[in-house]
């Protein structure tokens, strides 16, 4: 029995001392210091007590120091030695008294404890026993997922024990295949990128996704990643303005080849660890804004990011958190940043985010929260999410917004390049009509179409195509004939109204000033396997399935 000098208390009431956030390994060499240490109460923040009752275990087990542990099953067990459990079947505070009484330099784990954030009987009698562990040297270490009341937390030191890190997701991933040997087959790149995708969810959720996955496929390899990764948002309790959003559909991408060079790069930053980003003091991307031409495609480039990036994709109705109720439209727009978070990683979409944070609307009060709700995310926010947000007209757009940090880009999209237009024809026709046009008559049609966005585009395509398929028997024949599909295109495109050239002018001025040009020279169209046609804006235009409906 050791009756060295008490230690003092490690902090006041009025200055608690609370560490950063930690992980497993941190957490248990924080923990052996403060039992060492003679600190009285150490609290450790999370919703995980097998990890800190995992962690004491260790110290016990290459250390002289003694441990007991309760939690919710009303057994107290000795970690220290194989002895069989206590059971428990009132108030574990009178248990822990008396073992502080008989022992020196004992850790007792107080598990599963709740309302910790009140002053009531039971945090007092806490306080209590912490005084006592003071005077007896030895160290209650309490367990809690909430908030704890300000005298308990001043009485001793406050861990924040954090979900998984990146390594910790990938030993779990390891651990997972190497128990299912025949089902389970992951390389190392697979394995790394599940582990980033897994990022914010606690090992027993990592563990049940998995299990869940392989479960509902019969294996997990390589190619398995994405369905794994689609199950996460299940695990948490959806709200009505953000909607997931089916992006699986492969693409052809035209066009846009300086937003999509840039995007590439990105790429590789925002897959890196957390590890591998603080080693440098880097952050990963925030996200791109983009503006420029109505019907250019800037809506469509989410989906482009989230399937080229193999992330989930989320569109978030800003507008719809508004609610005249006082104090709602607040709580909303708090539900729907937490969920966002829960959910990371994936793509943000927020589509003409210019009508949903205008200046006009940040007129009122209630607007002006939500607004800076809105930035303190942006900036604060260690979630890996990356925003995709459009407008057609900044103009009335707060200047907050374009800050660096809130964005990593701001984009300017255009009208098509006659380059740009060329493609794109060449796959609407091919998609709707299946005609192969050649680049004579595809260089004769971009000259008819100047001035066209990828939606006016679009639309005469398709208008062609209903004619021929859904026009009568002479309709077919139009379609097998290259010369009168270009013939009945330039009369489609003819006829057509496209954007007011004054307009675009207005739009443009504001471009050369403030944006990054999203289209560039060079860069061959990015293809996929299939029937969408993403088109050259945001990488893309609106997708056009061969067979079915958008």
């Amino acid at each position: 029995m050791n009756d060295a000098a008490p230690a003092p208390m490690a902090a006041t009431p009025e200055t608690p001392q609370r560490s950063s956030s930690s992980d497993f390994a941190e957490l248990t060499r924080r923990l052996e210091v403060y039992m060492r240490s003679l600190c009285p109460l150490v609290i450790v923040r999370t919703a995980e007590r097998h990890r800190v009752e995992r962690a004491l275990a260790d110290i016990v087990g290459r250390s002289n120091l003694n441990a007991w542990s309760y939690s919710d099953s009303r057994q107290v067990v000795r970690l220290s030695q194989d002895a069989a459990p206590h059971d428990v079947h009132s108030d574990p505070l009178p248990f822990v008294r008396e073992t502080f009484l008989r022992t020196r330099r004992t850790a007792f784990l107080l598990a599963d404890t709740r309302r910790m954030d009140q002053d009531t009987l039971y945090t007092r009698e806490l306080v209590s026993t912490a005084y006592l562990a003071q005077e007896t040297h030895n160290t209650l270490i309490v367990v809690t997922a909430d908030d704890v009341w300000q005298r308990l937390a001043g009485m001793g030191m406050v861990v924040d024990l954090g979900t998984p890190t990146f390594e910790e997701r990938c030993a779990l991933i390891t651990d997972f295949a190497s128990r299912n040997p025949e089902d389970v087959r992951l390389g190392p790149d697979s394995t790394a990128h599940l582990s980033v995708m897994l990022r914010g969810l606690s090992e027993m959720q990592i563990t049940n996704l998995l299990r869940a996955s392989l479960v509902a496929q019969g294996r997990l390899g390589d190619s398995s990643i994405d369905s794994v990764s689609a199950r996460k948002d299940r695990l948490f309790t959806s709200v009505p303005n953000v909607m997931p959003v089916d992006c699986s559909q492969p693409m052809l991408v035209v066009g846009l080849a300086g937003l999509r060079s840039w995007l590439e790069r990105k790429r590789r930053v925002f897959f890196a660890s957390r590890e591998q980003l603080d080693a440098h003091h880097l952050e990963p991307p925030r996200g791109i804004l983009l503006m420029g031409v109505p019907g250019c495609g800037k809506s469509y480039s989410a989906r482009m990011v989230a399937h080229e990036w193999r992330l989930p994709l989320f569109r978030f109705d800003l507008g719809s958190v508004y609610d005249k109720y006082v104090g709602e439209t607040e709580r909303r727009m708090q539900e729907a940043l937490d969920y966002i978070d829960n959910v990371a990683p994936c793509v943000l979409w927020i589509d003409e985010i210019d009508k949903a944070l205008s200046v006009r609307s940040g007129e009122s009060d209630v607007a002006n929260r939500v607004l800076g709700q809105f930035l303190f995310w942006l900036q604060e926010s260690d979630a890996k999410v990356f925003l995709v947000a459009t407008a057609n007209n900044v103009a009335d757009m707060p200047p907050e917004l374009f800050r660096k940090g809130r964005f990593s880009e701001t984009f300017f999209v255009d009208l098509p390049t006659r380059a740009e237009r060329h493609d794109a024809i060449g796959a609407y026709v091919a998609s709707c009509l299946g005609t192969p046009l050649d680049d004579a008559a595809l260089g004769r049609l971009a000259d008819e179409c100047a001035g066209f966005s990828y939606s006016d585009i679009e639309q005469c395509v398709k208008d062609v195509a209903e004619g021929c398929w859904f026009g009568g028997p002479e309709g077919a024949g139009v379609a097998a004939d290259p010369t009168a599909v270009e013939a009945r295109l330039a009369q489609a495109m003819r006829q057509a109204a496209p954007i007011d050239p004054e307009a675009i002018g207005k739009i443009r001025e504001w471009g050369a000033r403030n944006a990054r040009p999203a289209s560039g020279e060079g860069g061959a169209p990015t293809c996929g396997s299939a029937p969408t046609l993403a088109a050259p804006s945001t990488v893309a235009a609106p997708s056009i399935p061969t067979g079915g409906q958008e």
